[in-house]
């Protein structure tokens, strides 16, 4: 009966852990298919007018992932001018960092870098910050089911790592 009992543990032991492999590595925001939302960053990155930053999955070539990056000019008036432009991202796993190529345009007017450190992330978020600045200035990306609550743990590793913490208030013309 004991022989039995032990054989049953070690199965219930053997199937958890692989329960845990196949589930346990959360998937790269950045390089799968949902859209991604800024819902924070640190001040410093603050570009005037500028609003409902979001990132789409476009198409995946060799290695390199291409995203669309969508903005509006939030003036006063309406209707908002949106803004696109493609940009490739690339992420080896395990890797601390997420490789960009973006357009002369996004990387002047946007400030984009050609490498972002990899501070934590999950299905739903990705915390990404300069890769040679210090103290690094941070961005804050969710999918949808974050949008309008991001959850304490997230948020507290976005205020205590990020310099000058500031959230994006989420609009729902944003979605559209």
């Amino acid at each position: 009966m004991k022989v039995l009992r032990c054989l049953v543990c070690s199965f219930y032991i053997i199937v958890s852990s692989i329960t845990t492999m196949t589930t346990g590595t959360p998937s790269m925001p950045a390089i799968n298919t949902q859209t991604l939302y800024l819902a924070g960053y640190s001040s410093k990155l603050f570009s005037y007018n500028v609003g409902c930053v979001k990132t789409r999955y476009l198409k995946q070539t060799g290695d390199w992932v291409t995203r669309s990056l969508i903005y509006v000019f939030t003036f006063d008036s309406k209707p908002w001018e949106t803004k696109a432009d493609a940009f490739q991202v690339k992420w080896e796993p395990y890797s601390p960092l997420l490789h960009v190529k973006a357009s002369d345009y996004v990387r002047y007017n946007l400030r984009a870098k050609p490498d972002y450190f990899i501070r934590t992330y999950d299905d739903d978020f990705l915390l990404l910050s300069d890769a040679k600045e210090v103290p690094s200035p941070c961005s804050l990306w969710v999918t949808l089911k974050y949008v309008e609550r991001i959850p304490e743990a997230i948020n507290k590793t976005f205020y205590t790592i990020c310099p000058d913490p500031v959230t994006v208030p989420f609009d729902e013309r944003c979605v559209q």
